[in-house]
């Protein structure tokens, strides 16, 4: 648990604004700027210059701190990527809170926040961090938007929170989506069409569903199958069933999946017998 994750949010939702007015005060300024410079007299023209060469030195210095802070962010997210989640969190921590003016390397930031969190199953701050994230104006920045999309409706999942994932996925529905993107999505919409008792629609479309899960890494492939398997056997297609449990138990081990996702228990019971 991060203990003052409320105020690194806030700290980070407080700079965000400050950026926004920065970027728009910037661009009236220097839309002003254009516009009356041609008028105005010889000494005027010298100040007006020597104040542009101040701001002009003032954004470079900014710049290469947002250089800094995205190397920072890199950091972070390599540390991620082996294991090393506590020295990962200093180094994102500081990309939230130290200031800069690239509004991109603060968001990854955040982003990369909610994914260590999620390694962590601290479901509740990844909930916190990718609703902070959504409130800023990211869609723009399509594969994250996404991303934090996707490890909301994830957390939600895990509390418990049906609803609340069901409302966090419903916009990716309505928008094209990477093979990677899709491949992340599946075994979510199943965990959450099962849990909210829609096995039919888990079971459908099942050809097309194996061919995206054939091409997951293991443990990915060895849950969508056995959420395809527990789809099948609410709906008594015994052959089916049968299929996709054996598939599921040939990618990985059952029993550990089936006690982070309790969901796929009776399959997983199942496959121990075979």
């Amino acid at each position: 648990m991060i203990p003052d994750l409320a105020s690194v949010l806030r700290t980070f939702r407080r700079q965000m604004a400050i950026l926004r007015v920065l970027r728009t005060g910037g661009m009236a300024l220097f839309i002003i700027g254009v516009a009356v410079l041609p008028n105005l007299r010889a000494v005027h023209t010298q100040a007006a210059l020597a104040i542009g060469l101040g701001l002009l030195i003032l954004a470079g210095l900014l710049a290469a701190n947002s250089v800094r802070l995205a190397r920072e962010v890199q950091a972070g997210g390599v540390l991620i990527s082996i294991g090393k989640f506590d020295d990962a969190e200093v180094w994102l921590r500081r990309g939230l809170t130290q200031f800069a003016i690239s509004r991109r390397a603060k968001i990854m930031a955040a982003q990369m926040l909610a994914s260590l969190l999620v390694y962590r199953r601290q479901y509740e701050d990844t909930v916190a961090v990718c609703r902070e994230l959504l409130r800023q104006p990211i869609r723009r920045i399509h594969h994250i938007w996404i991303d934090t999309r996707l490890m909301l409706a994830d957390s939600l999942l895990a509390l418990g929170r049906l609803a609340e994932a069901h409302e966090a996925m419903l916009p990716l529905f309505g928008v094209p989506l990477s093979l990677e993107a899709r491949m992340q999505l599946l075994p979510i919409q199943l965990r959450y069409e099962l849990a909210a008792g829609h096995a039919a629609s888990a079971a459908s479309a099942l050809q097309q569903k194996v061919r995206i899960a054939e091409l997951m890494d293991s443990p990915s492939a060895c849950l969508t199958y056995a959420l395809l398997a527990e789809a099948c056997r609410r709906q008594n297609l015994t052959d089916q069933q049968c299929f996709l449990a054996e598939r599921a138990r040939l990618y990985h081990d059952l029993e550990p999946l089936a006690r982070l996702h309790p969901i796929i228990e009776p399959i997983a019971a199942g496959a121990e017998k075979l």
